[in-house]
């Protein structure tokens, strides 16, 4: 038995206790404000309700991942302590400049400093993948937001104007007007397909982290997202245009702003669960597992029989 070994093992377990209750009641005061913002800004604007659900798949991403933690490594916390302190400064430059992305982004470096902190660079590792997910709950700044949602506009509407024609309507475009045989349908920043596309990059990344699939594939699903946001939303302007053709104006308007809102997360999944399946027959058998022996020759496609 060596005692001195014993004992600075432990000692790191003691003082954790009263150093987490400071941290956490400090960091609680601090970030109170930004976090009511936060709620506040998730019930009023549609495009961003989803990050009521984020910070709890958050955490189902850190449970799914306690198999690997075994006990606090008791390393020297200095990096925990710079990503505290970079956090805390990003917090503060923030408030100063009234910039709110900037000041609500700081979060995720101060947990992940304060995880460093308190449990070792093990446990900030396998906290990672979780704390870097909590982005999805931040609103994009307005600047972001405004840059994209033009092109995603242009783009809506090029493309379901196009399916319409293909379907046989007389359809054309002029700006982010579509004329459906006589039915003006606008093509508004609302329907630009932004918070799909938010929301579709969250859904993507949540399924790649808890799927048992080689990085490549993971790569391929979430890099996948921003066509399927930008399918759906083809879909959903085509199919309101049909309706405002065949159904009349009311029904479409309803279709549109209700049913179709709800249908699109599970067409979502629908072509993502597709696309898995396809990646599955697509790369050998090796390619799915999470680690690769070194041992083996890894064969990105299935030989012929």
């Amino acid at each position: 038995m060596l005692p001195g070994k014993d004992s600075r093992t432990v000692a790191p377990m003691q003082i954790s206790i009263p150093i987490a209750m400071i941290l956490v009641v400090a960091i609680v005061a601090c970030y109170l404000p930004v976090l009511s913002a936060l709620v506040s800004r998730w019930n009023s604007d549609a495009q961003y309700s989803h990050g009521f659900l984020v910070p709890l798949f958050a955490a189902y991403i850190a449970w799914n991942r306690k198999d690997e933690i075994t006990s606090p490594d008791g390393s020297p916390s200095v990096a925990g302590l710079l990503c505290l302190v970079v956090g805390m400064a990003a917090y503060i430059a923030g408030a100063a400049i009234y910039f709110d992305w900037l000041t609500q982004a700081s979060l995720l470096p101060v947990m992940w400093g304060i995880t460093w902190i308190l449990g070792g660079r093990r446990l900030a590792t396998i906290a990672l993948p979780g704390i870097l997910y909590l982005l999805f709950m931040i609103p994009l700044p307005y600047v972001a937001e405004a840059a994209m949602a033009q092109p995603l506009q242009k783009v809506a509407g090029i493309c379901s104007t196009f399916l319409l024609q293909t379907f046989g309507f007389a359809a054309f475009r002029t700006g982010n007007l579509i004329n459906v045989e006589g039915h003006v349908l606008g093509v508004a920043e609302a329907c630009s397909g932004l918070h799909m596309l938010v929301v579709f990059f969250a859904l993507a990344t949540a399924l790649a982290l808890v799927t048992e699939r080689h990085w490549l594939q993971k790569f391929i699903l979430v890099a996948s997202a921003a066509g399927i946001a930008l399918l759906c939303n083809v879909l959903r302007i085509t199919a309101t245009g049909a309706l405002y053709v065949y159904a009349g104006a009311e029904l479409a308007d309803a279709v549109f702003h209700d049913l179709a809102g709800w249908l699109m997360m599970p067409l979502a999944l629908l072509m993502m669960w597709a696309e898995l399946k396809y990646l599955q027959l697509l790369f050998d058998d090796s390619w799915g597992s999470r680690s690769i022996s070194n041992e083996q020759p890894v064969r990105m496609f299935s030989s012929p029989a």
